[in-house]
């Protein structure tokens, strides 16, 4: 009998998109954990880092 596939939480939703980013899966995953009190970081303010000519590594460190 197939086992029933659960759906994905918020924070693996995060992760494959910033895995998309090409972040590495530790960055990813770090990036995408919710902290206390709910806070997360958007993949909005990720994608404007990005954009601007930060490298993932400098990305990570200024979110982080």
């Amino acid at each position: 009998m197939p086992s029933p596939r659960t759906q994905p939480t918020i924070e693996q939703e995060r992760a494959s998109s910033l895995l998309t980013m090409g972040f590495n899966s530790t960055q990813a995953f770090l990036l995408a954990a919710t902290r206390n009190g709910g806070d997360h970081v958007h993949t909005a303010e990720v994608q404007a880092l990005l954009d601007a000519g930060c490298s993932h590594d400098t990305a990570v460190r200024i979110l982080l």
